[in-house]
């Protein structure tokens, strides 16, 4: 399986459109509003799983812009309408999923929730979180994205904000009566 990583760069475009055409996954982590730019050069992405990684906010990075009747998850779904688009990955500081690699394996591993429509791009998006040292939760439709990216803001705000560290993860635990 190939997967693409998009930062906060500028490609060239020729090299963006040959790596995504390439994989079978492209995972989109830039800028809000780089999107658009970073879509156009991607080029075709026409039945490409496409994990949206990206919070929709402002250019000060403080408020959602897109949010309560919608997400950037769906806003993405509309710009690229053949692409199988799940949300994931943006509930967890970017610390976190680099350290993770260093305790795949363990018990209890943190969780990481995901959602999307497509029953196939979901699946290979729970690899991937398996494979990153998740315990992945699968959170239903698309449309969870317009809680799941508030609540991203809630973890960021408790891991930059809080008083602790950014090494912060989440363990959903269910209780037996």
């Amino acid at each position: 399986m190939r997967v693409v990583f998009t930062a906060r760069v500028v490609f060239i475009a020729r090299a963006a459109a040959e790596a995504a055409r390439e994989a079978d996954a492209v995972l989109l982590a830039v800028h809000w509003s780089s999107v658009n730019d970073v879509l156009q050069q991607a080029g075709n992405l026409e039945n490409k799983v496409l994990i949206s990684c990206s919070l929709p906010m402002n250019a000060e990075d403080t408020a959602l812009i897109v949010g309560h009747s919608s997400s950037g998850a769906e806003e993405l779904s509309r710009k690229v309408p053949r692409a199988r688009v799940v949300a994931a990955f943006s509930t967890l500081p970017s610390e976190v999923l680099f350290s993770v690699f260093d305790a795949r394996g363990k018990a209890d591993p943190p969780n990481l929730v995901y959602c999307g429509d497509d029953e196939q791009a979901k699946e290979l998006a729970a690899r991937l979180i398996r494979d990153v040292g998740f315990d992945p939760v699968d959170a239903g439709p698309l449309r969870i994205a317009r809680y799941t990216e508030p609540f991203s803001l809630l973890m960021a705000q408790l891991a930059y904000e809080g008083g602790g560290s950014p090494q912060l993860a989440y363990r959903f635990a269910r209780f037996r009566q």
